[in-house]
């Protein structure tokens, strides 16, 4: 099914693990004798010089005898501690601390690094001062005039106006604004002479008449160039040619550019010249200095390390068995289901159907469609959130999956935690019973990573290792690779072999490089050589010739059975658009850059890794593993509320007998990580600086994550002269040829599975759809008098079988009713008679401001092809339930109702999916948290929140008690949700069909049906409320049944 390419790339920490031995058994206060010693050695104090340029200053300064305060050394040794431990332990590359090779597959498996002093170190300035000089340069008169200068490749026009993306700096960050300027003939004719590239006086030229000077063409060029409608030859470039040296290359065809280009090539000399010291940076920095005054030392030179090995090989059956582990494992992937692109697929059908049209405009927010942005809702009143103030991030309809995987997460861990068991052993039926009927494509090129741990070599292709999986991803094989490739010829020749054949596969698309630059310094990832033939250029220059570039003028978008699809008008094939990098696209940026590489997901894997996800704040996970993948290492929680002796000042804390009960409590291991993130520091319990560290993070942060590290020197098959190395080796893959290549379109997924239900309904069909506009509070008169009634006339008369209906905005308010009839097709025209005679006064007095029918398209792909039909029996069950109980509900006093019976109706239909106590709070845990970061995720927020959960705890825990109701008044609303209930039981047994993951999305309808408006802040405050309460109640049952405390361990 798939398999390796003859490559791969492994990446080590600087230093060997047994380095740290020197630290094993010495006290702390011989910690910084031994500090100050090792940071003697050129090649090292170059490593911290790189990290942080302040931080090598303060250590020189002590090695002199200038820096003596006891409290002043501790935080210095501390600091310089931390990274010891990671150029022996994190093989991350970053700076001098840890590099990368590219090895072969072999017949046999065999790593030796050679010395460091023979490690290449590919230095250049930071992007983000040579992106300043770049703009420093153009703005020099004697070189403006010779540049060439093209439109600004964001530019667009709708109607009369041009819009484009320009940007402003402020400190050293880009901000982006959407900017419009009038259509003119002199603009249209500048725009037209430049778009082959036109230097300043050729584009005079292009506008000079009687009626204006060349002085005032200058001008006005002057600023065109200014406000970045056109761009010069000299804007970054992200591909190709590393930028620096494609800029002392030009400069070099200029005319009048000596000084300039001299003080450039200077610059890199002294980057490129051999040897570990620091001196050739202060040169650097001295030089840049005289360019860009404002320059400091952090920040300002890029480096990578790239090991010399005298050996460097992989044995193809172990890299084989290690593949056909992992293609089982594929049965744990998911769909992945981006929001951002759902919404913007329906939103383009609402708005163009079956159109293509420019993808500038659809991205356009005020034109088109936009992307990834949200919209405001109307504010009633509404008690419960009304005091609630948040920063709103995201929008859209976060589902909060629950399905097999969670319940099996759940039942495994309580059974290792009653038999005091570590690790979980997936089988082969774990994994056929936790795959997903609706099996996601994989895409042709992707990529392993982890780390291989073995005793040695000959071990390892002895079969005796385990492979500790870090991720299984793609769309390509070049994420993870594309930034190294400048400093590795080998790998860059074998990246572009991968990505050929890649794009063969489809030799009727395109694949193309997505070309941007959203900040100057996150070029320093983007930076890689030209990769594919074909490139997106969006802000910035491209590196392949220009019939092979595509601006974003030239794509027009268009959703073809669900699907989003991209053509190129001057190419006239599908494009695939490709980002052969690690950068965090989705950390800000612009919509269309975001758009782009979202779009490389659509309708693949999520990628194979194990998330504990809803259960990760467990004081214990276990470790879990399949065959000898391990896909989750052992995890604990340690709180500082736990351990008073840390903080308490009347005690003198005693680190190793504190930790040493901790490790007694938890039987931890000796060697652990402290995990934040991606970031892990390496502890070793044995050690007293290792200890102090642990305690000062567990004080700072409150909880501290601790995990197991295996990549133990006993394991450490990775060799030198000097040890054995942690590795992580990134092995890239593609799937075999006997495999059909992937078909990314819904049209071939509905041809394998005809049994998928109808989606699109017209009127006429079974289905009619009606929108009634409206403000809130008519929408819910008109509920109470005029649907109500309506319906249970309809249903009584058989001319409906079902109905449900939706409160929405897109942007007007109104509510959407679909009503239903299994054979009668001419049912819509009775429907729409009696709806439009009872709403003629509405009508008439403009409270109905609008009435009109619409296609209604079921939401497969969000609840499910096999449970479709049963969720819009779950609808009209709720929705009769829910008209029911709002015409219960009046004035003021009702509202302070509404949400407490809402609470109480999540709770009931919990149970009617029968979710027991620790199933929903695992649930609610889980929204609470989506809907939490959705609005912000601060400590502002979570204080409002647990203020107002403090002041309506009680009243909550009443209405979610049964023996209560009577005293609540609240019997006939109670009585309402189980006839309710009644109808979902039956419906489901009847079904027998799982509906899980659809759960979130059922109590977020019932919500929005529910309540008047704000419903998404409503629910931020319901979830946490309920979350709060079933923790209560699982705390309540914790002490009666307390679960064991210790956990045995095995490293392997």
């Amino acid at each position: 099914m798939i398999a390796a390419k003859d490559f791969y790339l492994i990446r080590t920490p600087l230093l060997p693990l047994q380095f740290l031995d020197q630290f094993n058994d010495i006290p702390l206060s011989a910690l910084n004798d031994q500090v100050k010693e090792i940071f003697t050695q050129p090649y090292l104090l170059e490593a911290i010089y790189i990290a942080s340029p302040e931080l090598c200053q303060e250590l020189q300064k002590w090695q002199q005898g200038l820096i003596t305060g006891e409290k002043e050394v501790n935080k210095l040794v501390a600091a310089l501690f931390r990274y010891i431990l990671r150029m022996c332990t994190r093989c991350t590359p970053y700076g001098l601390f840890a590099g990368c090779a590219t090895g072969q597959v072999a017949a046999a498996t065999r790593v030796e690094l050679a010395p460091m002093e023979l490690h290449k170190k590919h230095c250049r300035l930071d992007m983000n001062y040579v992106a300043e000089l770049a703009a420093m340069i153009t703005q020099l008169p004697e070189i403006q005039q010779q540049l060439t200068y093209v439109p600004n490749n964001s530019l667009y026009q709708i109607g009369n106006a041009y819009r484009y993306a320009s940007f402003t700096v402020k400190n050293k960050f880009r901000h982006y604004d959407l900017t419009s300027v009038n259509s003119t003939d002199y603009l249209d004719a500048i725009l037209e002479t430049a778009k082959q590239g036109a230097t300043i006086a050729q584009l005079c030229e292009s506008i000079v008449s009687d009626d204006i000077t060349a002085g005032e063409a200058r001008e006005f060029i002057q600023e065109l160039i200014d406000s970045q409608i056109l761009v010069s030859e000299l804007e970054p470039t992200v591909t190709g040619e590393e930028f620096f040296n494609h800029l002392i290359h030009k400069l070099a065809t200029l005319q009048n550019t000596e000084a300039i280009t001299a003080a450039l090539q200077n610059i890199r000399q002294l980057l490129q010249a051999p040897g570990a010291s620091i001196d050739k940076y202060l040169q650097t920095h001295a030089l840049v200095k005289q360019l860009l005054p404002d320059t400091n030392s952090k920040d300002l030179v890029q480096t990578d390390l790239f090991l010399a090995t005298q050996h460097n090989t992989l044995s193809h059956t172990v890299i084989n068995n290690i593949q056909q582990e992992i293609i089982p494992l594929w049965k744990l992937s998911r769909r992945n289901n981006n929001a951002d692109l759902q919404q913007f697929a329906q939103a383009f059908r609402e708005r163009y159907e079956e159109q293509e049209i420019p993808l500038n405009i659809a991205l356009d927010a005020e034109a088109g469609i936009g992307y990834a942005g949200h919209t405001g809702g109307q504010a009633d009143h509404t008690p419960l959130v009304d005091d609630i103030f948040v920063n709103q991030k995201t929008t859209g309809s976060n589902s909060i999956s629950w399905g097999k995987l969670q319940d099996f997460q759940l039942k495994q861990l309580h059974e290792c935690l009653r038999n005091h068991q570590t690790e979980i052993v997936l089988t082969d039926k774990d994994l056929d019973e936790l795959k997903e009927t609706d099996t996601p494509d994989l895409p042709y090129s992707m990529y392993l990573m982890g780390s291989l741990l073995g005793k040695s070599a000959a071990d390892i292709d002895a079969g005796d290792y385990l492979f500790e999986l870090s991720t299984c991803n793609g769309p390509s094989a070049a994420n993870l690779l594309g930034r190294f490739c400048h400093g590795d010829t080998l790998l860059t020749e074998q990246v572009k072999n991968c990505l050929q054949e890649e794009a063969g596969q489809h030799p009727d698309y395109i694949y193309a490089e997505v070309i941007h630059l959203p900040e100057a310094r996150a070029g320093n990832i983007l930076l890689r050589p030209q990769l594919r033939e074909y490139e997106i250029v969006y802000l910035g220059n491209g590196s392949v010739p220009e019939d092979h570039q595509l601006p974003l003028a030239d794509l027009m978008v268009s959703v073809q059975n669900n699907t989003i699809v991209l053509r190129s008008q001057k190419l006239n094939k599908r494009v695939i658009p490709r980002l052969s990098t690690a950068h965090n696209y989705r950390a800000g940026g612009l919509p269309a850059y975001k758009f782009l590489c979202d779009l490389q997901f659509q309708q693949l894997h999520s990628g194979l890794y194990w998330s504990w996800d809803h259960l990760g704040q467990e004081p214990f996970l276990p470790r879990v593993r399949y065959g000898k993948i391990i896909l989750s290492k052992c995890t604990w929680q340690l709180h500082k509320k736990d351990y008073p002796e840390l903080t308490d000042k009347n005690i003198k804390p005693d680190y190793a007998a504190l930790f040493g009960k901790i490790r007694k409590q938890w039987n931890l291991p000796r060697f652990l990580v402290i995990a934040e993130g991606d970031n892990e520091l390496f502890i070793d319990m044995d050690n007293a600086a290792c200890l102090q560290l642990l305690a000062t993070t567990l004080i700072k942060k409150e909880r501290v994550k601790l995990q197991e590290f295996l990549n133990t020197a006993d394991l450490g098959w990775v060799t030198s002269a000097q040890g054995t190395y942690t590795n992580e080796v990134i092995i890239p893959m593609h799937r075999a040829a006997t495999q059909a290549a992937p078909v990314n379109t819904s049209m071939a997924t509905e041809a394998r599975q005809p049994a998928l239900p109808a989606r699109r309904f017209i009127t006429g069909s079974e289905w009619l759809y009606v929108k009634i506009y409206c403000g809130t509070s008519s929408a819910e008169r008109i509920l109470k008098t005029v649907i109500k009634p309506l319906t249970e006339e309809l249903v009584a008369a058989g001319t409906v079988d079902q109905w449900f209906f939706l409160r929405y905005s897109d942007p007007e308010h109104h509510i959407r009713i679909r009503f239903h009839h299994a054979t009668d097709k001419d049912f819509w025209k009775t429907v729409l008679e009696k709806l439009y005679t009872a709403l003629q006064p509405d009508l008439d007095s403009g409270a109905v401001h609008k009435l009109q029918t619409d296609t209604y398209e079921r939401e497969i792909e969000r609840y499910g092809a096999a449970t479709m039909e049963l969720s819009e029996a779950l609808f009209y069950y709720d929705s009769q339930a829910v008209i029911d109980c709002i015409d219960l509900l009046e004035g003021e006093e009702g509202e302070s109702y509404r949400w407490l019976l809402a609470a109480r109706g999540i709770d009931m239909l919990l149970q009617d999916v029968g979710y027991d106590l620790p199933a929903k709070a695992a649930l609610l845990k889980r929204m609470q948290q989506s809907f939490f970061q959705e609005f912000g995720g601060d400590k502002a927020l979570q204080t409002q929140l647990n203020d107002k959960h403090r002041e309506h705890m009680r009243q909550l825990s009443s209405f979610l008690q049964p023996q209560q109701d009577a005293e609540n008044a609240i019997e006939e609303v109670i009585a309402i949700f189980t006839l309710r209930s009644m109808r979902n039981t039956a419906a489901l047994q009847k079904a027998a069909l799982p509906v899980h993951e659809q759960l979130s999305s059922y109590i977020h309808m019932f919500l929005n049906r529910m309540l008047l408006s704000n419903q998404r802040k409503h629910e931020l405050v319901i979830y946490h409320f309920m979350s709060r309460y079933y923790e209560s109640q699982l705390a309540i049952q914790k002490k009666k049944q307390p679960l064991p405390s210790k956990h045995g361990l095995s490293n392997l």
